[in-house]
């Protein structure tokens, strides 16, 4: 849906850009009914990747898709955030780091952070307890 949004107001036609707004008021529906984890991580998938690194903008979403990721409510320390990249598993393809992805249409997953890999740890536990999980299901992309 974001990427029909996208194309439709990229379009120089007017009839593409009345299509955006609809679409874009259903997004808003959808994302209505999403957990603040399932926006942080839209927000690391769809916005982030277009932040310029030396800019102010990249740092303050940083800190909201880090906030909306963890629990509801309350700061994370900095024990907690070693001892949450100690759980980190590495991946039994090639070795590189996972990263923990909590899903939106589909269950939370590890996914290799290697571009070439790629490779998804389904998980089939809540995100909650899924950052411990270490024994999940193996499924290539």
């Amino acid at each position: 849906m974001i990427e029909r949004q996208r194309k439709l107001g990229e379009s120089r036609r007017p009839i593409d850009q009345l299509r955006a707004l609809a679409v874009g008021g259903t997004l808003s529906d959808r994302l209505n009914g999403l957990s603040d984890r399932q926006i942080g991580q839209l927000l690391f998938d769809f916005c982030w990747p277009e932040l310029y690194v030396d800019g102010p903008e990249l740092i303050i979403v940083t800190q909201a898709i880090d906030r909306l990721r963890r629990s509801p409510g309350r700061a994370v320390t900095n024990e907690e955030a070693q001892d949450n990249l100690k759980q980190q598993p590495g991946c039994p393809k090639c070795g590189n780091e996972m990263f923990l992805h909590f899903g939106i249409d589909e269950p939370d997953f590890w996914l290799c952070d290697r571009v070439a890999c790629r490779r998804k740890r389904i998980c089939s536990v809540s995100s909650v307890s899924c950052k411990a999980q270490v024994s999940c299901e193996h499924q290539s992309e």
